[in-house]
């Protein structure tokens, strides 16, 4: 009797052991996918929480405001410097004396330059001017254009190539101030030869527009 207890036990065990897939397989569909309960339901904020709710629109982002918008130190640059503040001072140029105030003089009579500056002699020298046949021209001038390394395209030199007019000071067309031989005498093409060191000073002295007059 005992053993027949036992055994209605151990067979409503199983039963109930066997009963539970059966049980999952009613929450399934007749596909076998699991259903999914469906999401609860989300009570609808009340009447005055539009108050604290998200802004419509998004606020504008801070990094692109400041790509649109100087910041204090760009704006600050771009309206000058601070009341108080004084710019760094802007080294000038020196500034020679106007034209004027520049004045070169030859002589053909006695083949000799003077230069003046502010209305002081600075430097006078020799000069050769032009031969028989080729003149220097007298006259008022000005000084046309200035250039360092100048060969002429009319004459020769002694070795047969275009002579060479360091330190050219243009003053009339084809007439030029520049370095040459000095003999003594005029014996140049109209052009007014010079020493080398007075050549030189000439040349960084004068400017285009300063006045060169050539007497007799």
């Amino acid at each position: 009797m005992k053993n027949m207890s036992w055994f209605r036990v151990h067979l409503a065990a199983a039963l109930l052991v066997a009963a539970l897939p059966i049980t999952e397989c009613l929450a399934q569909d007749p596909f076998g996918t699991p259903t999914t309960s469906p999401p609860a339901p989300v009570a609808a904020p009340p009447a005055d929480a539009g108050l604290a709710s998200a802004p419509t629109h998004a606020p504008t982002d801070s990094a692109a405001s400041a790509t649109a918008t100087p910041d204090g130190a760009a704006g600050q640059a771009a309206a000058g410097p601070a009341p108080g503040e004084s710019s760094a001072p802007v080294k000038k140029e020196p500034v020679l004396p106007s034209g004027p105030s520049r004045r070169l003089n030859i002589h053909l009579g006695s083949q000799r330059f003077t230069f003046a500056e502010g209305g002081q002699v600075l430097r006078t020298g020799p000069v050769s001017t032009g031969r028989r046949g080729y003149g220097t021209p007298a006259g008022s001038y000005r000084v046309l254009s200035k250039q360092r390394h100048k060969v002429s395209n009319r004459y020769a030199g002694p070795d047969g190539r275009p002579a060479s007019m360091p330190y050219a000071i243009q003053f009339q067309s084809n007439y030029f101030i520049h370095q040459g031989r000095l003999p003594g005498y005029p014996a140049s093409h109209g052009c007014v030869r010079l020493r080398g060191s007075d050549a030189r000073f000439l040349f960084s002295r004068l400017r285009p527009g300063d006045p060169v007059l050539i007497t007799r």
